[in-house]
């Protein structure tokens, strides 16, 4: 891994501080991000809802508000199909909550990861006409083909597509009423989450019907915790809806929401992307990859405290099954790594692998190795693959090449998926390995952005809540990384699967500090200690209850030079 650290001018430093009115900490960090007016600085650092843009923006939304009030006029089953992961939950509980607000008669469908996939099939049009379903509104996924719109439409009822994913090129020609930044013309951030996009849509709705959207924005902690957990950026209409969301959660209108926070022992007051993304999302995560994500949208609009505690139960039993079969598969695929030499990419199947636990086990190999990763699990004859990639190269271009081999295919630049039948798997690796094998790892090399020199010495609570007004971080916003040297390891000990994370305290002179460094284990060695390094970390409060202290998150770190 490259470090590598951005320099200024001391001169333009200064008077960029004096401009924005911050420190020359904070300016650093602040043109580190591409914010150069004082302006921009205004609405990065206290976005509010005036910086939203107009739901209107997006083509046919005035098409698209008049049939959902229509449905509310006429009394209409109106029914939410949402994907099946925590951001298709969370837009879906977050629909269903504010269209009942409005006195709809709003009902909403998950389909079971495992034995049903996405798309339309007979258990949702059953459904469907059970509930004598008028209008159909997909929330963070689209309908891959132009043939289950039309049997939609032979059943009468309507469809409005929402989604944030790409579109498959034949969807495009269809005439069907559709929100999606990704294929808009007039609507400038591409960045929304699916909950992101379900949250326009419910805008464009009140206000076409003229009615105080108090209530939307009460509820966007639902809308954040979607947001976080797809990895959308930490940038544009975002900023609003996560840093809205994290306060919501202070004094949330969910009562689930309360229950969670107080099961995973994490103080709302306190609480940061981190927490949702590690913590909060896994757990929503688990059902709907073991089980049934429907329970987590319950878990959402359900009052009853006795529903609610019986539904955290199967999330934890669910998240240990989880975490067993991720255990599993990592350590098999991690096993074969070994016996390769230096490998490009990563193309494995198993007949024995469980498909709702695949994404989570590519991603961790991705990032290990720094390499795209494919994974398929065989079953009933179909193979259905997770797909990582690394900046650079574009996963979901590759697989829209040889698309006319899948049953269905979809997902972003750096991450997509495929369901194929057994017959023509073997084509489609021989494809995929070939394209693959070209990619020049070299040309990729992951490199640590380092913001600043910052000595552990100079930390205290102060500046970190200095630099936390740069916050909500992750993408395109990362959490800002500062730079010290002469840091010898006093004690730590190591924890998760195959010792994988460390905790424990560093020293610098007369100053001793917690840290904690996740996938960083098998750097650290007893004989490490007392030994002088450079480390590069990010400063962050740690919350236990009501107690609140430093610790310092160990991005990488090697031997001083000299010792």
């Amino acid at each position: 891994m490259k470090w590598e650290i951005k320099n200024y001018d001391k001169d333009y430093l200064n008077f960029k501080s004096n401009e924005f009115g911050e420190s020359e900490l904070i300016t650093r960090l602040l043109l580190n991000r591409g914010i150069y007016s004082k302006k921009e600085v205004e609405k990065f650092l206290n976005p509010t809802e005036n910086d939203l843009l107009s739901p209107f923006l997006f083509e046919r939304m005035n098409e698209v508000t008049e049939r959902i009030l229509k449905a509310k006029k006429n009394k209409e089953k109106v029914v939410i199909y949402g994907d099946y992961d925590v951001d298709g939950i969370s837009a879906t509980a977050y629909l269903v909550i504010v269209l009942r607000k409005l006195g709809m008669n709003v009902d909403y469908y998950i389909p079971n990861r495992v034995h049903e996939g996405a798309g339309v099939n007979k258990n949702l049009i059953n459904f469907l006409n059970k509930k004598n379903t008028g209008l159909f509104i997909t929330v963070d996924t689209s309908i891959n083909s132009p043939e289950e719109i039309l049997t939609l439409q032979k059943n009468n009822i309507d469809v409005i597509i929402t989604d944030h994913h790409r579109q498959i090129e034949e969807m495009k020609e269809c005439d069907i009423l559709m929100v999606n930044p990704k294929i808009s013309s007039n609507y400038p951030n591409k960045n929304l989450s699916g909950s992101g996009v379900a949250f326009k849509l419910a805008d464009a709705v009140y206000e076409k019907a003229g009615i105080n959207k108090k209530v939307l924005y009460d509820y966007l902690d639902i809308v954040m915790i979607g947001t976080v957990a797809d990895v959308v950026p930490m940038t544009d209409e975002n900023r609003f809806i996560i840093k809205k969301g994290l306060y919501n959660l202070r004094k949330t209108k969910v009562k689930g929401l309360k229950y969670i926070l107080n099961y995973l022992k994490i103080n709302p007051r306190n609480i940061t992307t981190s927490d949702v993304g590690f913590y909060i999302a896994p757990i929503f995560n688990a059902l709907g990859r073991i089980d049934n994500s429907k329970m987590v949208v319950e878990f959402f609009i359900q009052e009853d405290d006795y529903k609610i505690f019986a539904i955290i139960e199967e999330m934890k039993k669910a998240n240990k099954i989880r975490r067993y079969l991720e255990i599993e598969i990592y350590n098999e695929i991690e096993e074969k790594i070994q016996k390769l030499n230096n490998p490009k990419y990563i193309f494995m199947k198993s007949r024995k692998w469980h498909s709702g636990v695949i994404g989570v086990v590519c991603s961790r190999i991705s990032i290990k190795y720094n390499i795209p990763v494919i994974l398929v699990s065989i079953k009933n004859g179909y193979g259905k693959a997770s797909c990582r990639s690394i900046e650079g190269l574009n996963i979901f271009d590759m697989l829209k090449e040889t698309s006319d081999k899948f049953e269905r295919f979809g997902g972003h630049d750096l991450a997509a998926g495929f369901l194929v039948s057994e017959k023509y798997l073997n084509q489609i690796e021989t494809y995929l390995k070939k394209r693959l094998v070209t990619v020049n790892k070299s040309s990729v090399e992951k490199i640590l952005n380092i913001d600043s020199e910052l000595s552990i010495e100079y930390i205290n609570k102060s500046k970190v809540l200095n630099i936390n007004k740069l916050s909500p971080f992750g993408l395109d916003n990362q959490e800002p990384n500062f730079i010290d040297k002469g840091i010898k390891f006093v004690s730590f000990s190591k924890f998760g699967v195959s010792s994988r994370h460390f905790k424990g305290f560093i020293k610098k002179n007369d100053r001793i500090i917690s840290v904690i460094g996740y996938n960083l284990g098998h750097k650290l060695k007893m004989k490490n200690i007392n030994k002088k390094y450079e480390i590069v970390y990010t400063p962050a409060f740690k919350s236990i209850r009501t107690d609140l202290f430093i610790e310092l998150k160990i991005k990488d770190f090697r031997e001083s030079i000299g010792g």
